[in-house]
């Protein structure tokens, strides 16, 4: 196995699209199949670092890390998941763009950061923030692989061509050795909309979309609530197991060969010379009550509402050009009346 871990990144510059769950879940996934991991949140969220058990602000993490205060294993913490340490992400986080812009080749800050992984580290999977700055241009420079969810609907469609576009641009300038690049379908129904959106894209990118899709599922939503994995908080779920399929696929198809066994340290040990480090609690959270029922005809309702959108914006249309046709013609008829009655 080779000594450099495989960084896979999970970026989509539009958020609410599944990028942090499905960021979390593939490492849970990939700790669970005995790989060694590091999870690495680069967004001042910091959701992914709650999703895996930290309760209160880091105070050290990425920001330090991308700083040079700190090399990667000291930046790194405990989780409660065998295999697997978080870089806790944090508000500074919110300053680090302007910080590392003004750095000699800023691109490559993260790059260089990851150069000190430890030796026994399989792969970093690096979760980026919803947009395309200069934490998830250093996260592209560094990655060998990077996941793309999209939601198969226009809007996420529309997102999805432009954040392929840049991680093209940062490959063509940055990064020639980014060869694996998947786009993962998430939150998905057995709809015709649907359907049709996903075989343009798959027209459209061919074998790059991975083939896993993650359905819409409420426990999701429950598991973020929870601060907990999905694949542990309902690892039957419809979702939970589309992340274990993930996670299969990316171990086998995107990731270096394991080494064997005996050449590893067991699981949930820390390096030669370490003391153990205490596991932070999980944060409890109180049972969530099941929502309203929507109304009857609802997604009638919805629609009509949807199709009043156009009547109200070529109103506002009309109603703008005959404010500037007054306007237009109070303007002509001063400067006419001031040349009919004042010109000597």
């Amino acid at each position: 196995m080779s000594a450099r871990p495989r960084i896979v990144v999970v970026f989509n510059q539009k958020g609410g699209i599944g990028k942090t769950t499905t960021s979390v879940n593939l490492a849970v996934c990939l700790a669970e199949l005995g790989r060694k991991v590091i999870l690495v949140d680069l967004d001042a969220q910091s959701n992914a670092s709650t999703s895996v058990g930290l309760t209160s602000p880091a105070a050290t993490g990425a920001y330090q890390l991308l700083r040079g205060e700190v090399d990667l294993a000291h930046a790194s913490r405990a989780t409660p998941y065998p295999n697997l340490r978080l870089v806790a992400g944090s508000d500074d986080l919110s300053w680090a763009d302007v910080e590392i812009a003004v750095k000699p080749e800023p691109q490559y800050v993260l790059e260089r950061a990851l150069e000190t992984t430890p030796a026994d580290v399989d792969v970093v999977v690096v979760d980026c923030p919803p947009a395309f700055g200069i934490l998830s241009v250093n996260a592209a420079v560094a990655a060998d692989a990077v996941i793309l969810p999209v939601v198969p609907a226009p809007l996420a469609l529309d997102g999805l061509h432009k954040a392929w576009w840049n991680i093209q641009r940062v490959r063509t300038h940055f990064n020639r050795e980014l060869d694996t690049m998947g786009i993962l379908f998430t939150m998905t129904e057995d709809s015709d909309v649907m359907h049709r959106i996903t075989d343009a894209v798959i027209a459209s990118f061919g074998g790059r979309v991975l083939p896993v899709r993650v359905p819409r599922d409420m426990k999701v939503v429950e598991s973020a609530a929870r601060d907990l994995p999905l694949v542990i908080f309902e690892p039957e779920s419809p979702a939970a197991r589309a992340y274990v399929h993930l996670a299969d696929f990316v171990d086998a198809h995107m990731l270096e060969p394991r080494a064997p066994a005996a050449a590893r340290p067991a699981a949930g040990m820390p390096p030669e010379g370490e003391e153990e480090e205490e596991l932070p609690p999980v944060r409890p959270s109180p049972p969530l009550e099941p929502g309203p029922q929507p109304g009857p005809n609802w997604d009638q309702q919805l629609d009509e509402t949807v199709d009043l959108l156009p009547e109200i914006s070529n109103l506002r249309w009309k109603v703008g050009v005959g404010i500037m046709m007054i306007l237009l013609g109070f303007c002509l008829g001063y400067a006419f009346g001031r040349w009919m009655y004042f010109v000597p």
